[in-house]
């Protein structure tokens, strides 16, 4: 019986043990996940930018290029798909007549709303739902 006795606190101790690192390994599987929406929405708010109907190319139409980030506010996750409120900041640049020296412009922020679905390792953009969550008074 005394070993009985024993092996119940040491069993006890590895299990305490074990539970800061699986919440570790959760919380670390999180920063992931967080990083590859934001990734994803990255990629989806810079192909926005390089388009020739592009909004803020009606500012600046001497614009040839843009760099856009995202920066996510809010996340949701609904099984396999994430709700993701992103703040987009997108700096249009400017070049000299030779298409050299890109110089910034006045940079413009934007709010969205992305709903992304897993797509293999990363996520796809489901939907954009940012003209209704603005519409609906968000």
């Amino acid at each position: 019986m005394d070993k009985k006795h024993r092996l119940i606190p040491a069993t006890a101790a590895a299990l305490l043990a074990a539970v800061p690192a699986t919440l570790m390994v959760h919380r670390h599987i999180g920063t992931a996940e967080r990083a590859s929406l934001e990734r994803a929405a990255q990629k989806v708010l810079q192909h926005d930018a390089e388009l020739p109907t592009a909004y803020w190319r009606k500012d600046a139409p001497e614009a040839d290029r843009a760099v856009s980030t995202a920066d996510i506010q809010q996340v949701e996750m609904h099984g396999d798909r994430a709700e993701v409120w992103v703040s987009e900041h997108t700096t249009p640049y400017v070049t000299d007549s030779n298409g050299e020296n890109p110089t910034p412009t006045i940079a413009a922020v934007s709010s969205h709303l992305f709903v992304f679905e897993r797509a293999g390792d990363g996520w796809r953009l489901a939907e954009d739902l940012t003209a209704w969550e603005f519409q609906d008074g968000g």
